[in-house]
């Protein structure tokens, strides 16, 4: 009785063990599946598309209408610049414009008036050569009459005279033309100087606008760390707006992992401290490349490796846009964990 009970004992610990030890091994090979097909990792953070909202002008600020963390909308007044100075400057250039328009004005009725006086002076030449055509032709005409006493030799030299008369006013009255020809102007420059005039006042009337800095976008404005008073700088930020509308979690995984992992891929992510609010979305992009180790040079996300003694697979940033975000879990930066299923 002993013999058989130990024998039972014996044969239901082995039957036992065989079934633990397949029981482990379906365990691994359905871990092995899943992982395969739903890739996961742990390192992960939100991230949403920001700007640095700097001015376009230098300038005191004299309003300042947000603060930390408040949400603004797209087109609305944050900053206010004085304004003076871009107002003075806006109205030296339209004055400028003004004065240039009345400048043409003059110009043109001047120039119509020199063209009328040139006008005339051609006539004038005309006039005078015909009067010169006859007296030549007067005077040929005479000189055979005086042998024969028709004519008399004073009303030859009188007709000698008048010929002479004739050229020396052709001469002057061409002389005359050619010199109100000349005086004739033209608003040719004037109209380019005022081209640049206005393109002046726009720049000026521009420059008033961007006194006023508004938001490019809906978002929440980050860092900032001035007051009324302080001097904005052309170019240097102010402060950041995190854009609103647009979520997504980047997760780094394992080079082994990136084939199980397509564009279009559902993925769950999970932030950390929010575990019971999983969030959807869906892989818009696998990383091409990281920065090498021991390689530098602009334009690739730098992933660094664990365990730098052992060969360590790399990571890539997978993007996941984020969708149905719940506004008091989206921090840029805030860690997540990212699971990815593959084929739906």
């Amino acid at each position: 009785m002993t013999m058989n009970s130990t024998a039972g004992n014996s044969l239901r610990g082995r039957v036992i063990a065989w079934l633990a030890f397949s029981l482990a091994v379906i365990m691994v090979l359905a871990s092995v599946i899943v992982v395969d097909r739903r890739p996961r990792t742990h390192d992960a953070y939100l991230f949403a598309y920001s700007a640095g909202l700097a001015p376009e002008v230098n300038g005191r600020i004299l309003n300042l209408a947000v603060t930390n963390n408040q949400f603004v909308k797209k087109g609305q007044a944050l900053v206010g610049i004085d304004p003076e100075p871009f107002t003075l400057k806006l109205r030296e250039a339209q004055a400028q414009v003004v004065a240039l328009q009345a400048s043409i004005d003059l110009a043109t009725r001047q120039v119509s008036s020199q063209g009328s006086g040139a006008n005339a002076a051609a006539n004038q030449v005309d006039r005078a050569r015909a009067q010169l055509s006859f007296a030549q032709a007067t005077l040929v005409r005479m000189k055979p009459l005086l042998a024969d006493g028709y004519v008399t030799a004073q009303q030859l030299d009188e007709a000698n005279s008048n010929e002479r008369q004739a050229s020396a006013a052709l001469s002057a009255s061409i002389q005359q033309a050619a010199q109100a020809h000349e005086a004739v102007g033209d608003v040719a420059s004037l109209n380019a100087q005022l081209v640049g005039a206005k393109a002046t006042e726009a720049l000026a009337a521009r420059d008033l606008r961007e006194a006023t800095v508004r938001a490019p976008f809906d978002g929440r404005v980050v860092g900032l760390e001035l007051a009324e008073g302080s001097f904005a700088t052309a170019g240097h930020p102010l402060f950041t707006v995190i854009k609103a509308n647009e979520w997504y979690a980047v997760a780094d995984f394992r080079e082994t992992d990136l084939a199980g992992i397509h564009l279009g891929d559902a993925a769950t992510v999970w932030v950390m401290g929010r575990d019971n609010r999983p969030i959807r979305g869906l892989v818009e992009s696998v990383g091409a490349g990281v920065q090498p180790e021991g390689v530098s040079g602009p334009g690739l996300p730098k992933v660094d490796r664990n365990l730098n003694w052992v060969v360590v697979a790399q990571r890539f940033p997978v993007w996941i846009r984020l969708k149905g975000t719940q506004e008091d879990m989206m921090r840029l930066g805030a860690t997540a964990s990212v699971r990815v299923t593959h084929g739906h």
